[in-house]
């Protein structure tokens, strides 16, 4: 694949999640920034499948362990699926990687059945969560000692990045993210803007204790992108106010929902649930380790 074809690629994947899921959550800034990612090769690590200019099917594979294959609906039962799954493993042992794994949504029953002939053992589920906003959100309320900090390009991205990596690198089986990695995936997205990032810091000190990023989409209204908490400080409703102070903007920029993914990894479920949020739909990661 090339960068020309992101709009390609934008089209295909709509089409699938409005087969698989009957919404779509994909936006063309989604595929760009994923194709930026630092250490992915969108010449080696990516491949569609064409038909007389037409995109039938893309496959990627992150870090020779993280891999997507897409379909277009009209072109399932073509073996354009099992094509690019055995693709996508010969990328993953190129790299020597000892496991390949896909996330895929519990609606899509041919594409687990395919993994599951394949040997891909289940690991983890996810979940989308929605919350309706029919009135503005309280003003988030912070414990003692805690308070809001506006994002400072210039000064906070740093420690912010430590303290999303250091909750995330917590969940099992999780491979670690550089700096700009998650620069890549959040303040250097196209779109950014300083009040997408929300920030907790320790009244005496000025330390970044915890962080909510959250995003914009035309399709979907408002996004939780990543929430983190310091591990010191985990337990005192820190997360649950930065949840409540990213409802309360978006629905000051006109959204009346909020989203966010999670899974089960992050033991998360639990606090978004008794904030007001449902799950609204599901997936499960299987990987199948390589020889």
């Amino acid at each position: 694949m090339t960068p020309a074809d992101a709009e390609l690629v934008t089209e295909l994947v709509t089409a699938s999640e409005l087969h698989v899921d009957g919404e779509v959550e994909i936006e063309r800034e989604d595929i760009l920034v994923e194709w930026g990612r630092p250490g992915f090769d969108l010449e080696t690590e990516s491949i569609g499948v064409f038909d007389d200019g037409r995109l039938l099917a893309e496959a990627e594979v992150f870090k020779g362990t993280r891999a997507e294959v897409t379909v277009h609906p009209e072109a399932l039962g073509r073996g354009l699926g099992a094509s690019l799954l055995d693709w996508t493993e010969s990328v993953a042992s190129a790299r020597e990687a000892e496991r390949v794994g896909q996330t895929v949504s519990d609606h899509d029953e041919a594409a687990h059945a395919l993994l599951i002939s394949r040997k891909y053992e289940e690991r983890h589920t996810s979940w989308i969560l929605e919350i309706e906003l029919p009135d503005r959100p309280e003003e988030a309320s912070l414990p003692e000692g805690i308070a809001f900090m506006d994002y400072d390009p210039a000064v906070h991205a740093p420690a912010v990045y430590q303290v999303v990596e250091d909750a995330f690198n917590e969940w099992p089986n999780r491979d670690p993210t550089t700096f700009d990695e998650w620069a890549n995936m959040t303040i250097r997205r196209p779109s950014f803007a300083p009040w997408q990032m929300l920030l907790a810091v320790e009244g005496s000190t000025g330390d970044i204790v915890g962080t909510a990023y959250t995003l914009e989409y035309e399709a979907e209204g408002g996004w939780v992108q990543q929430l983190a908490t310091r591990a010191t400080h985990r337990h005192r409703g820190i997360a649950r106010a930065l949840l409540q102070r990213a409802f309360r903007i978006n629905w000051d920029r006109g959204e009346r929902k909020v989203g966010l993914n999670t899974d089960s990894r992050t033991g998360a479920l639990g606090l978004y649930e008794k904030v007001g949020m449902s799950v609204k739909r599901s997936y499960t990661h299987r990987s199948k380790q390589l020889s």
